[in-house]
């Protein structure tokens, strides 16, 4: 059985500890290891939440101190990306991790969730799945030295992401060339990732579909990309507990023959 670990916050207006969200961890198969899902977009704190699935740094680390250092894990990543600082500081937590770490494409792995993967020992991609890999991008205010000190920071972040690709690229493949995919926007099936990073591509379904707000930001995103708004998902939610609060009321009056 899985063991869950839910992460909650007080609400600042009603006081009311409320439920954020949650992570599983159980026994691989033959209980050899650790399964972590990192689904939904990545966020800086819980309050940026927009989703039970979002993760953010505090999320990981919590949940890296409820399992041994040691024990293999096996991580599964569909996201759409989100806050460039919080997924460098989520691959630097999972990298300190000492077991093997396997990471897992299950659908996307899009702008810093494919800088998360990277922290992973073995990489693998199911059939149909992408990752994407891009220039970071920020919101700014203020004045020419505002903005200039933006422009350093970003081309600094720039490079500590392209740092992180190089570690995990094939023996030929060059900075420069990481860096022009990155300038590009560059989407990649399994196949097309396996020329230029150390992966394995294993001939099994993606989960294509994934709820996140940044594919819609994205220039080249593929038409073959499924993506799901929250609000979608959210009515989808509610049809099926009216489903099956009707059904219990239906199974309720049979039990008194009405």
């Amino acid at each position: 059985m899985p063991n869950r670990y839910n992460f909650t916050r007080r609400n600042p207006k009603t006081r009311v500890v409320e439920n954020t969200g949650y992570m599983e961890f159980r026994n691989a198969a033959g209980g050899s290891g650790i399964e972590l899902y990192i689904y939904g977009d990545i966020v800086s704190s819980t309050w940026d939440a927009w989703s039970p699935e979002d993760t953010c740094p505090q999320d990981i680390s919590d949940f890296m101190a409820q399992i041994d250092n040691n024990a293999d894990m096996t991580i599964y990543i569909n996201s759409g990306g989100g806050d460039v600082f919080a997924g460098i500081a989520i691959h630097s937590i999972l990298k300190r991790h000492v077991g093997h770490k396997k990471g897992v494409v299950d659908g996307i792995a899009a702008s810093i969730a494919s800088v998360i993967l990277m922290a992973c020992d073995e990489i693998v991609m199911s059939s149909g799945a992408q990752i994407m890999i891009h220039k970071p991008s920020a919101m700014g205010w203020g004045n020419a030295d505002d903005f200039a000190k933006l422009i350093d920071e970003l081309d600094r972040c720039q490079q500590s992401i392209i740092d992180i690709y190089m570690g995990r690229v094939k023996d030929g493949v060059t900075e420069e060339e990481i860096n022009q995919k990155v300038n590009a926007e560059t989407w990649m099936t399994g196949e097309e990732a396996q020329e230029i990073f150390d992966i394995t591509v294993e001939q099994r379904p993606a989960m294509a579909a994934c709820v996140s707000w940044m594919l819609n930001a994205y220039k080249n995103t593929p038409q073959s990309i499924q993506t799901q708004s929250i609000e979608d998902v959210a009515a989808k939610n509610a049809a099926e507990r009216d489903a099956a609060e009707e059904a219990a009321i239906l199974e309720e009056l049979d039990l008194y023959g009405i």
